[in-house]
């Protein structure tokens, strides 16, 4: 397969908040514009609920009104330092940034109450109708958002990213022009297809993130969002060719879905092993030792394979189910985990080390993960 390549001629940028432009694609648009290219950005929000970094401007936190406008001005400069670069915020809506909050699990969702306007909460054929206009007046060649979890998780990512999915397949179904490339912003440890800027293009987008000093700590080699989370101006962006397709989302519903039988296996699996003892010495369990070490195993690998809990959880569920439908007595006083130390050992070990690997913060592959698809 050919390696791909992005270097569109005309690129429109779908972004949420002002300061995502230059923070996920900076490199991106200065890129592109030192290639000559028609950059055009189309906000969705004027980031009105955002949380300011500086003491001075604690006082429009809260005023959504004076907040907007004070992030439309940053976000005109940092344009502006990027280079010849087109923009619009989305229709005469206005939609309202949603905020977001962090979950008992620590990942963002949407805040428990939004005004009808919050971008969460608008329809998604709604915002997609703006994008389509958009489309059909610039034509672009290539379409750059979120990825499908909207990157880190916010809210109004992910409905960015599913509006503008919704916009290219009315594009491709109603226009006779070529249907642009659909292009999402690639995490880290994340497949991606092709890197984006560097060096040459570090200059400009320290200089855009300047522009930003209410959202942005900015150094002299990095800059960060959250403290002690440094990244570096140098750093390249990384985007994946992506799909419109409205069912894509069900792909890792299935998959998760293949763990309910993997914990039913492994509950039948080490139950007939946990009673095995070593031939020379009965009193020396080591079927179960390879009962509750295989358990360990299968709960780590869903946890780097999925890169998420979801398929950990579901495993962990028919896990449970079947060891204690198994360890029940049948009509005739029988079970198959007797109540002794071996079967107790067996049933509330398994569940003691998938609550563990569940709770524990992070599991990063090793270093064969840099063999992995995507890396260059």
């Amino acid at each position: 397969m050919a390696k791909a390549t992005f270097n569109p001629k005309k690129v429109l940028l779908v972004h949420a908040h002002p300061d995502d432009e230059s923070l996920f694609t900076g490199h991106v648009i200065a890129d592109r514009v030192a290639a000559n290219a028609e950059v055009m950005v189309f906000t969705l929000t004027r980031g009105e609920r955002g949380r300011v970094k500086l003491e001075d401007l604690k006082p429009l936190e809260g005023n959504l009104a004076s907040m907007g406008e004070f992030r439309s001005n940053e976000l005109r400069n940092a344009l502006a330092q990027l280079g010849n670069v087109k923009h619009k915020f989305a229709g005469t809506r206005a939609y309202l940034d949603s905020g977001m909050r962090l979950n008992a699990f620590g990942k963002p969702v949407k805040t428990r109450r939004t005004d009808e306007m919050s971008l969460a909460s608008v329809s998604t054929a709604v915002i997609a109708d703006d994008i389509y206009q958009v489309l059909q007046e610039f034509k672009p060649d290539a379409v750059v958002t979120y990825n499908r979890k909207g990157g880190f998780g916010h809210p109004d990512h992910k409905k960015a990213h599913e509006a503008t999915a919704m916009a290219l397949r009315r594009f491709a179904k109603n226009s006779r022009s070529r249907t642009p490339q659909f292009w999402v912003i690639a995490e880290p440890r994340e497949r991606f297809d092709v890197e984006v800027g560097g060096r040459k293009t570090a200059a400009k987008k320290k200089a855009a993130l300047e522009q930003h000093a209410s959202q942005v700590s900015i150094a002299a080699e990095t800059y960060s969002l959250v403290p002690g989370r440094d990244f570096r101006y140098d750093t390249p962006e990384r985007l994946r060719k992506a799909s419109t397709r409205p069912l894509l989302w069900l792909k890792p519903v299935f998959i998760a879905l293949w763990a309910l039988p993997l914990g039913i296996l492994m509950g039948f699996a080490g139950t007939l092993l946990h009673s095995v003892t070593a031939s020379d010495d009965a009193r020396t369990p080591i079927g179960l030792v390879v009962a509750l070490v295989m358990t360990f195993a299968l709960s780590v690998a869903l946890r780097i394979l999925r890169n998420s809990r979801g398929a950990l959880y579901l495993m962990s569920l028919t896990l449970a189910a079947t060891v204690f439908w198994l360890s029940r007595k049948t009509a005739e006083g029988d079970a198959l985990i007797i109540n002794n130390q071996t079967g107790n050992f067996w049933v509330y070990g398994s569940l003691i080390i998938c609550a563990v690997v569940i709770l524990f913060p992070k599991i990063r592959p090793g270093t064969w993960a840099k063999n992995a698809s995507g890396h260059r």
